[in-house]
């Protein structure tokens, strides 16, 4: 078989098989790994078809050479380190690099064993060609390092927590939010961080996800933030599974503005039907109206107001309590008397009427 008539060694060992050296090659040579033998000095002694594939080296250009033959430069230190122990009969096994004839670089699992043959140790090697997996690995590495990094920098807050809520990650724009660092939020609760409705909310969709039932998307959340600051969010959410357990992957549009914003509309257009009514629908309303007018430009007490609408002051009195009990004017001191203010929005509102501006000017 081989100049060195080692296939003639190693077959003995079948010879009760089948009697013959060709039954023992078609049986190595039908393994998809590469199978080696190499003497204690590294010099190969055989190798079957399918190390020759995975090399791209011809039998009669391997046999009698040194391993070292297929080991890159960068990778030698690491293999005479394995092949030491290979030598003091340490079983295992190992992953490494080899050079092919092409100069192509591959990525090999070598798994060895020390034999002896004849009184001479051997050392027999399975070799298996992982380098397609190992390009997978490296671009499902590339793919997740690309992931993180969008995940971390991107513009809106993005996170992920199991199905009892616990965060189990937080990007930057959610921990800015959130008004936390990385290691106070992460393993923390999702009911530290929201409002009681909305944490309502977060267990009825637990519910349906576990129930197999679709959820509403996009939620709006209110969190409190570690400084007690409320914001809101608009959610939207997915489900991934990592092993045997089910993780829920958020992404979040931060909308406190438009909420304040729509919280304010709803507040003032309360606030002017208030004010149609406590001019226009009660008895008083007219006085209501005078006092206001005056308010718009500065700030009286009762006895000012009283004087300047030529008014009786337990009259005053009484309409600046209704105003204030409604919210549509606010009372101060200057350290003497008592001084009354409109309330924050309550002249653009005045304004907003035609019909009660008349009765003002």
């Amino acid at each position: 078989m081989d100049k060195n008539g080692t296939g003639e060694n190693l077959a003995r060992p079948f010879q009760s098989i089948d009697g013959n050296e060709d039954y023992f090659r078609m049986i190595i040579d039908s393994s998809p790994d590469g199978i080696m033998v190499v003497d204690e000095q590294g010099r190969f002694e055989f190798v079957n078809d399918s190390f020759c594939r995975i090399t791209g080296w011809p039998e009669d250009e391997i046999i009698g050479h040194h391993i070292k033959k297929m080991i890159p430069e960068d990778e030698r230190n690491f293999v005479i380190r394995q092949w030491d122990d290979v030598r003091e009969g340490i079983p295992g096994d190992f992953e490494t690099k080899i050079m092919t004839k092409s100069d192509e670089i591959k990525y090999v699992k070598v798994t060895h064993t020390l034999n002896t043959i004849d009184g001479k140790k051997k050392i027999v090697s399975i070799t298996r060609d992982i380098t397609d997996f190992k390009k997978y690995e490296s671009g499902l590495k590339e793919s997740e390092a690309k992931y993180r990094e969008l995940f971390e920098n991107a513009d809106d807050p993005m996170y992920t927590h199991d199905l009892e809520g616990r965060f189990l990650s937080v990007n930057k724009m959610g921990l800015k939010i959130l008004g936390g660092s990385e290691e106070e939020i992460i393993g923390s609760n999702v009911s530290q961080w929201l409002a009681p409705d909305s944490y309502n909310v977060f267990r009825e969709r637990v519910k349906k996800i576990l129930a197999g039932q679709p959820v509403e998307e996009p939620v709006v959340i209110e969190v409190i933030c570690k400084n007690g600051e409320h914001k809101w969010g608009e959610v939207r959410t997915r489900l991934f599974r990592n092993g045997d357990k089910i993780i829920v992957h958020g992404i979040a549009r931060d909308i406190t503005e438009n909420m304040t914003l729509k919280q304010e509309l709803n507040k003032s257009n309360k606030q002017r039907k208030l004010l149609c009514y406590l001019i226009g629908g009660t008895r008083g309303g007219k006085n209501r109206a005078l006092i206001l007018k005056h308010l718009v430009d500065r700030s009286y007490n009762a006895h000012q107001l009283a004087k300047l609408l030529g008014m009786d002051y337990k009259t005053i009195r009484h309409h600046l309590k209704v105003l204030i009990k409604n919210g549509i004017i606010t009372k101060g001191n200057d350290g003497y008397t008592d001084l009354y203010f409109l309330s924050k929005n309550v002249a653009e509102s005045l304004y907003s009427f035609s019909d009660n501006k008349e009765k003002i000017h």
